[in-house]
């Protein structure tokens, strides 16, 4: 029983082999006769009567995105291609090759239509058909499929970067046959789109045939030439530049809002606006190393030019701001006028405390002078220092006769000497204290003056900050009211 098994299987084999052999022996009889026999020329059109066009239909499908270069402005397709046309030299019956209806070959032994990418951006024109098969029919129909790697120029409009939208054309056409040799008809498609680019997304895909007549030379009559257009839309994925570029500049225009919080006192109102404004500086440069060098400025890089104006116009109001903070004496005081403004309405609707007064000032050195009151030197009675003195020339030194030792006189002369170094001291007591009073009088003048335009400084800050508060704003809605958000 095994070895009856064992002999069908062996002769299903043999079966299967000799089927084989038969199957190989028509294909190579049949090239033989259509490539040997027939004399076959893949350098003629395939057709038999001159005038006869031959139809080449062009399809083209996005399989990947693989790059879009804003600054080379250069887009990057993987695609995959197919052409179909008649070759009328080969046709044969299928019944007299055993039923072979259609076979493989390399594309160098049949005819191809020499269609080109028009607008390639490679660094040389690449033949995207080499190494490649065609499927040959019984019927004449040749069929050519490819895979391949297409670069193309893609004019770039980046006015809405990064919510932009583009649209790259790949345009196919022969490079010697004219319109009477070869009508191209292009299709294709987007749907088998397989998305591979975190920045870009297929949303619309255009196939558009046309003819255009040609002149090569002056004297020559004009050819026309037919061509395909493939129009791919993208749109951007605008996530990353959002996160990356868009929001870092807003939060640091908002750092800049908040220096208007800082205290003249601090010294870093200038410092903040300065380092503010070379962070937006490099974020520019990032912008403008990405995109094209062209006459179109986009909307991103206006919102940076105009945060940075904005920014300057910030650093050259905490300029002034320092500039009244610390004005003193030297300068002249506040104006009136400008002392009534920012002491009345201005100053309330900005909710702004006020400093120390006229008034305040005048009570502090009444409290501070109060202790000296009851030692004040003006008021000393003079008459009795002169009174000292008086009796200090008018004592008689007694004669000899009535005293009775030299130690009682020079002991009155010691009392005398020691009441008049009593009554300089007092008078050098009582100068010191006139300009004591002088100088803590001076400073408080001083300090009056300060404190007004510290006061003057403050409104007007805040008076700066309603006004970088409101241009930001303006700036934001013109910015976002220009964009394609579709």
């Amino acid at each position: 029983m095994s070895g009856l098994l064992t002999t069908v299987l062996r002769l299903i084999i043999l079966a299967q082999l000799n089927s084989r052999v038969y199957s190989s022996e028509d294909h190579q009889r049949l090239r033989r006769e259509l490539f040997i026999d027939g004399e076959y020329d893949r350098s003629v059109r395939p057709v038999r009567n001159a005038s006869k066009t031959t139809l080449v239909e062009m399809q083209f499908f996005v399989a990947q995105v693989l790059d879009v270069d804003e600054r080379l402005e250069t887009f990057k397709i993987n695609a995959w291609l197919t052409m179909r046309w008649f070759d009328e030299y080969l046709v044969w019956d299928p019944e007299r090759y055993n039923g072979l209806t259609n076979f493989k070959i390399t594309k160098d032994k049949v005819w191809m239509p020499d269609l080109w990418l028009y607008n390639n951006a490679g660094s040389r024109y690449e033949d995207y058909t080499a190494n490649s098969i065609c499927s040959v029919y019984s019927d004449g129909r040749v069929v050519w499929q490819s895979p391949t790697i297409l670069t193309t120029h893609c004019s770039m409009d980046v006015t809405h970067f990064p919510f932009d939208y583009q649209e790259c054309v790949l345009t196919f056409g022969p490079w010697q046959h004219g319109a009477a040799e070869i009508t191209l008809n292009g299709t294709g498609s987007a749907e088998r789109y397989l998305r591979s680019s975190g920045e870009w997304e297929v949303i619309g895909f255009e196939t558009v045939s046309g003819r255009e007549d040609y002149v090569i030379y002056e004297d020559d009559t004009p050819v026309p030439y037919t061509f395909v257009d493939y129009s791919v839309r993208l749109h951007r994925i605008a996530t990353y530049f959002v996160f990356y570029l868009i929001m870092p500049c807003f939060l640091i225009s908002g750092t800049t809002f908040l220096s208007f919080f800082l205290p003249p006192e601090s010294g870093e109102k200038v410092s903040l606006g300065i380092t503010v404004l070379l962070s937006l500086t490099v974020f520019l440069l990032i912008v403008a190393e990405l995109l094209p060098p062209t006459d179109v400025v986009p909307i991103i890089g206006m919102y940076y030019a105009a945060t940075m104006v904005m920014v300057s116009l910030s650093l050259a109001m905490s300029v002034v701001v320092l500039n009244l903070h610390h004005r003193g004496p030297e300068t002249h005081q506040v104006p009136a006028w400008l002392r009534k403004i920012v002491h009345g309405k201005v100053g309330m609707a900005f909710m702004m405390r006020r400093t120390t007064t006229r008034r305040d000032f005048d009570a502090r050195r009444k409290r501070r002078w109060k202790a000296l009151s009851s030692i004040e030197m003006d008021s000393l009675d003079c008459s009795a220092m002169n009174g000292w003195d008086d009796r200090m020339h008018d004592s008689t030194i007694p004669s000899a006769p009535e005293l009775d030792t030299r130690k009682q006189l020079n002991s009155i002369r010691s009392q005398n000497s020691a009441r008049l170094r009593e009554i300089t001291l007092l008078e050098s007591i009582r100068e010191e204290f006139r300009m004591m009073r002088e100088m803590a009088l001076e400073k408080e003048k001083t300090e009056r003056f300060q404190n007004d335009w510290k006061q003057v400084a403050l409104v007007v800050d805040r008076i700066f900050m309603v006004v970088y508060f409101i241009g930001m704003m303006v700036v934001m809605i013109v910015i976002v009211s220009r964009f394609d958000f579709r």
